[in-house]
């Protein structure tokens, strides 16, 4: 199930308000990251505790906007008219400042590898936003709760260690099969500068490519086993297979006089001998 939360550009230093008419004017103006219910780590070096605000869960959509009515008629019904949820905004150079200064201690815990993720993420956040970046966490699926362990998660920014804490889980998610390390640690998305990530780090970073099978490991084909040579033995043995059920037909119809015993002691000594020679002869090489 998707839970998608945003790191947004926005010229606002809070969350656009529904009941203010504002977010038709949000979109739109620089970029926007995206990811399915978790903050990436880089995310989380943008911010302190001290930039945790709250909005109202029915102010996520204009309340002029008619095609939001059913979402704000749901929003009402789910969560009334005052419950909020947490969220993050800071200005832009106060986050570029604190990755900076955090940027050794991040890479230390993280690995060095993935310093270009990390530098190119600060290029984006530097060119790419506006005056103030914004954490929309209103699509996680415990937002009302989530305040907790969003203080520990940026409490803990300040103190990575390899090895220790989340970073084991991390390193995990990062070594499997398939895994996208600039997704897992910076999101995906786009800016007016172009598409994140960018082809440098696409070109670092590529996902696996599936192997393809070796030629001649598939199994044999039909035409193949069909143009294959028989055995002189083969004919033979299906003359032997004929005389056989014919035997056991009139040797049935000679001890009971019954003609349809005498048929089905034929088809079940042909099934039987037909079945046997498939098995006999098998696939040759």
């Amino acid at each position: 199930m998707s839970h998608p939360v945003f790191l947004s550009s926005s010229s606002l230093p809070r969350m656009p308000e529904g009941s203010r008419n504002e977010w038709h004017g949000f979109f739109g103006h620089g970029g926007e990251l995206e990811a399915n219910a978790f903050f990436p780590l880089f995310w989380r070096t943008l911010f302190s505790v001290d930039d945790i605000r709250h909005a109202k869960f029915i102010d996520e959509h204009d309340v002029d906007d008619e095609s939001a009515a059913v979402e704000r008629e749901e929003s009402l019904q789910d969560f009334g008219a005052d419950a909020t949820y947490p969220y993050l905004v800071t200005g832009k150079q106060t986050a570029l400042a604190r990755l900076a200064s955090r940027r050794e201690r991040v890479l230390a815990a993280v690995g060095e590898r993935y310093r270009p993720i990390y530098d190119g993420f600060a290029a984006l956040i530097e060119h790419g936003f506006e005056d103030h970046v914004l954490l929309r966490t209103s699509g996680l699926p415990d937002a009302a709760d989530a305040e907790d362990w969003l203080r520990a998660d940026l409490a803990s920014i300040d103190t990575l260690e390899a090895g220790r804490g989340e970073m084991p889980a991390l390193a995990k998610d990062l070594g499997a099969h398939g895994a996208n390390p600039v997704w897992l640690l910076s999101g995906t998305g786009s800016t007016d500068a172009g598409a994140w990530p960018t082809e440098e780090l696409q070109a670092l970073f590529p996902l696996p490519v599936r192997k393809k099978p070796k030629p001649g490991s598939d199994a044999p084909s039909a035409e193949k086993l069909a143009s294959r040579p028989k055995s002189w033995i083969d004919p033979m043995l299906e003359w032997l297979a004929a005389f056989v059920a014919a035997g056991a037909a009139l040797g049935a119809y000679w001890r009971t006089q019954s003609a349809w015993l005498a048929v089905l002691a034929f088809l079940v000594v042909a099934v039987g001998l037909g079945f046997g020679l498939v098995k006999l002869r098998g696939p040759r090489a």
